[in-house]
């Protein structure tokens, strides 16, 4: 397919970032689109179990803490999107009695999620949100994880949006090391789990060789 046909499919606003990176070379632009693409795919076996993992382990570790299934509402900054939530749920179902925490809490987003960490919710929720990491690392404190988890999060929001998110590897590799701490600090036996599904580290691999030959090209271009 022509590059000028591939322009319109996808969108020259969407290439220009691959554009700039490898100079106007259009070929090379779009291998590395692509290459994005499978980087982005193959993470989203680590993604999952981050996510579901961590939204179980809160939830079964809050229930515990606070004796109420229904703890979520203890949450006093994020009481109009749950209540939001229920009704639509309500809505949704027709259901005019009480819902079940489970099904409220497949409905909260990952925002939310990391929210707790934030220094605002560490009174309340801190201590039982621990209880979730039964293998963190003792030296890692809760702003080092709120720091991990919002970057992850933030990294998801643009795989799910199909985002460039090869555009600086340096920051890309540090998200999948924190996802590998995140889930080794829930239960390292994730790990194992996740590694047998991607092979990311062998298309990160790939991206740094075309980044590095692109300079290599640049530089013999000066001389």
């Amino acid at each position: 397919m022509q590059h000028e046909a591939l322009s319109v499919l996808i969108s020259e606003q969407r290439l220009s970032t691959y554009h700039k990176m490898f100079n106007g070379n259009k070929h090379k632009a779009f291998e590395y689109y692509q290459l994005n693409i499978q980087i982005a795919q193959s993470l989203y076996p680590l993604l999952l179990y981050t996510e579901v993992s961590l939204r179980n382990l809160i939830h079964h570790s809050c229930s515990i803490h606070f004796k109420n299934d229904h703890w979520f509402e203890l949450c006093a900054e994020q009481r109009d999107r749950i209540l939001r939530i229920e009704s639509t749920i309500r809505k949704k179902n027709n259901l005019p009695i009480k819902i079940l925490s489970d099904a409220i809490v497949a409905e909260l987003t990952f925002g939310f999620w990391c929210s707790l960490f934030n220094k605002n919710n560490a009174r309340y929720f801190w201590k039982p949100l621990q209880y979730a990491f039964p293998y963190l690392d003792h030296s890692m404190k809760r702003e080092r994880l709120s720091f991990k988890l919002n970057h992850i999060r933030r990294l998801r929001n643009r795989i799910y949006h199909y985002e460039p998110i090869c555009n600086d590897l340096e920051i890309l590799w540090q998200n999948y090391l924190s996802m590998m701490d995140v889930l080794k600090a829930m239960h390292p036996e994730l790990i194992e789990w996740t590694k047998a599904l991607i092979n990311f580290e062998h298309l990160y691999k790939e991206a740094k060789t075309m980044r590095s030959e692109k300079f290599i090209t640049d530089a013999s271009c000066l001389k």
